[in-house]
Formats: C-alpha cells, structure tokens, sequence
C-alpha cells in the first residue's frame, strides 16, 4: 500500500512539472509576440513639402493612410492626444518596419499621387497626368480618397491626352461620384479645370466625340468601366459610365447599350462606402452628383433611338436651359441640339445645329473640346439632309479647332525639361 502511494506520488510530480513548464513557455511566448507588434507600431513619420516630422503609434493602416496617435511611443494611454489621419501622399518616409507587407507599396503610390499634384499646381499637364496614372494602377479599390485624387488629376489634364477621352471622361464621372462621399481636404489639388457646383461634373470633360470611330471606341471602354464598378457593387458609379456608353454609342451611330442595373434596383442596393475615418461629404456636394447624374441620364435618354424618349428629354432640356444660371446650361444646349439633329425632318436638323453652334461661338475658350464637338456633329448632321457646302465649311472650322489643340500641346511640352530636373533633384 504504502508503495503504491509513493508510486503514484512519484507519477504526479513530472506531470505537475511539465504543465507548470508549458504555461511558462506559452506566457513567454504571447509577450515575445505582444512586444514584437508594439515594435512594430511604433515609427516615426517624415512628412512631405516642409510638414517636419511626428512620432507615435501607428492604430492603423489602410490603402488612403494611417492613422497615428501623437503624443505616445510606448503605449496607448487615455492621456495620449487624438488620433491623426495622414494619407500615403502626405508622408515621406516612416521609420520602423511595416505591420503590412505592402506598405512600400502604398508610399510608391503616394509619391507618385504628390508628384503629380505638385506638376499639376506648376501647370505640367504632361507631366502630372503620368504621375496620376501610374498611381491609379496601383490604389486599392478600398482606398476611396486615392481614388478620388487620381481621378481627379487624370480628368484635369485631359486637355493634353485628346486619344485617351473616354479615360479622361471614366475618370470624371469617378471624381463626381466620389465627391458625394468624401469631403474634398484641404490644400487639395483643385488648380485647373472648374468643377461645376450645380452637376458636380468637370464641364471641360464631356462626354463627346469628334467622329465616329472614337466614339465607339469609348463606347466599349464605358462600359466595360461599368461592369468594373458594378463588380465592386458601386452601382452609382456603374450607372454613371453605363449613361455615357449610351452617350458614346448615338455618337458612333450604334444601338444604345443596355442599362445593366436599373435605378429602382440602387435604391434597395446601397454602394460600398469609404471605410475608415475619412472627411464626410457637404449637403452641397452630396446633391450636386445626384444632379450630375440624373442629367447625364437625361443626355442618354435626348440621344436615344425611341423618338418618343428624345422628345421627352429635350422638353427638360429646355426647361433647364431657361432656369439653369450655372455652366451646366451649356452642356444641356449641346444636349438639346445633338437630339434634334437625329431627327429626320430636316428643320429640325438645322434647328438642332443652330443650337450646337451657339457652343464654339459663345463658349469656345472655356470648353474647346465641347466647341469642337458641335461643329463636327453640325458637320455631319447637314451632311446626312444634302447641305454640302455647309458641312465643307464646318469641316474646315474643324481643322482649325484640331490645329489650336496641337499648338498648345507644343507649348505644354516645353513643361518637360522642368520635370526632369524635377527627377535628378528628386522633388
């Protein structure tokens, strides 16, 4: 008896050892990994054009930026100061290493999102469009207030880019929708093109072609921009590129596309919305896209095959013509014209061009491409009822528009030689 109690004793003690041994070994190696992260966290951010530099720790990382807390490198304390945001093309360098295999990544992305913004301020059209679009490539589709900015750069030099319009164009309705959801920061890089306050739309960026094989071209390219952002369940945005591939197809003469999904089907469908702690949206802004897209619809269903529909929307075209005070009214005289000019009767052809041509004449400067546009629909329009000479001399007030456009992408490239001493000094 006594034997079998000291056996069993004997038994007890390794395993009451091994057990005391396994909880010291796993308490040691949840701090090994608790101190490793904190390590991890904290850094130091360098930031760009003279912002000087903070310390603290990194909360959290994202495909727009991090959030820091300021005012604590040990730990996060209720004493610490507010979290700040800092987006990827704000910073210079961090110090540390990355709790995210991507972050070098997400700064080669903001570099080329600064540099871009800062060619853009200095008038390098050329240059800042290069810049934008490298870093579009890369942004995350989570990343909403990147996106927002790439969009923003690429619309704003398409003036330097007259083969990629429907780029340009995709680009500008992002930004619209966009604009409905986030709050534009401060010093952000609105320096060229006005945005319309009334549509949310760049006004210099329409959705117009000047012949027929671009146009369908950009008809192919809207739509599949549409089926992208209808995969990304933005059905806003998949809505907004499916009107302007109608747009693209009356002007290639094509059959209008389907809608894809329906406007009763985004009301029961919300968007994905920006994650993360991102400026909001005005009230201004937020109706001025739903504005925006709701004319752009309208434009579509001016330029429809179904008489009837075209009918329809120039009556609201003509309304807002009358009591619209912003430059929106101009793209809806373009709108109103371009209908009437697929009519068969041909007084309403001409009346519909009388209305187009009020375009280069009045609002030639402030939206050349819009100006060359109606000239090259006028053209063909009075071509198609038998006017020839007429159509010969739109044509040649045609070339002329296509000549000032060459003239001032020359000058634009005297910009070049400033960018790369730009690169040898490295900004």
């Amino acid at each position: 008896m006594i034997l079998m109690g000291n056996q069993s004793t004997t038994t007890a003690l390794p395993r009451e050892h091994f057990r005391k041994f396994f909880l010291a070994i796993t308490v040691a190696l949840c701090a090994m990994s608790l101190s490793a992260k904190a390590e991890q966290t904290l850094c130091t951010v360098d930031f760009r054009d003279g912002g000087g530099r903070t310390e603290g720790v990194v909360l959290k990382e994202s495909g727009d930026g991090i959030e820091i807390q300021v005012g604590s490198t040990k730990s996060v304390t209720t004493d610490a100061t507010t979290p700040q945001f800092i987006r990827w093309d704000q910073i210079r360098s961090m110090s540390g290493d990355s709790a995210e295999p991507i972050r070098s990544r997400r700064l080669e992305i903001g570099e080329s999102l600064w540099r871009g913004r800062t060619r853009l301020m200095r008038g390098d059209l050329r240059g800042a469009r290069e810049c934008f679009l490298v870093a579009a490539k890369g942004i995350e589709p989570s990343a909403s207030l990147l996106r927002l900015m790439a969009s923003e750069g690429i619309a704003q030099t398409a003036s330097v880019a007259r083969d990629e319009w429907a780029q340009s164009l995709e680009a500008a309705l992002k930004l619209s929708v966009l604009r409905g959801r986030i709050g534009v920061p401060k010093l952000w890089i609105d320096a060229i093109d006005p945005i319309d306050h009334d549509g949310g739309l760049i006004l210099s960026v329409a959705p117009v072609w000047i012949d027929g094989d671009s146009a369908k071209s950009a008809q192919g390219f809207l739509v599949a921009a549409a089926d992208r952002a209808r995969s990304e369940n933005d059905l806003s945005l998949a809505q907004i590129d499916s009107d302007a591939a109608r747009i693209a197809a009356a002007d290639a003469g094509l059959p209008q596309p389907p809608e894809g999904k329906s406007r009763e089907a985004q009301i029961t469908s919300p968007d994905s919305l920006p994650s993360g702690n991102l400026p909001p949206a005005t009230n201004s802004a937020k109706s001025a896209a739903k504005n925006g897209a709701k004319f752009l619809a309208l434009w579509a269903d001016a330029v429809s095959s179904d008489p009837a529909a075209r009918k329809k929307s120039r009556t609201s075209l003509a309304q807002m013509i009358r009591s619209e005070e912003g430059m929106l009214r101009v793209w809806a005289m373009y709108a109103e014209g371009r209908s009437l000019v697929m009519e068969s009767d041909p007084d309403e052809v001409r009346k519909g061009v009388g209305k187009m041509l009020m375009i280069p004449a009045a609002y030639g400067i402030e939206m050349p491409r819009l100006a060359e546009a109606a000239v090259a629909q006028s053209a063909i329009a009075l071509a198609r009822i038998q006017d020839g000479e007429s159509a010969a001399i739109l044509r040649r007030i045609q070339s002329e528009y296509q000549a000032q456009f060459s003239e001032g992408a020359e000058k634009d490239n005297g910009k070049q030689i400033e960018t790369q001493i730009d690169k040898q000094k490295g900004d």
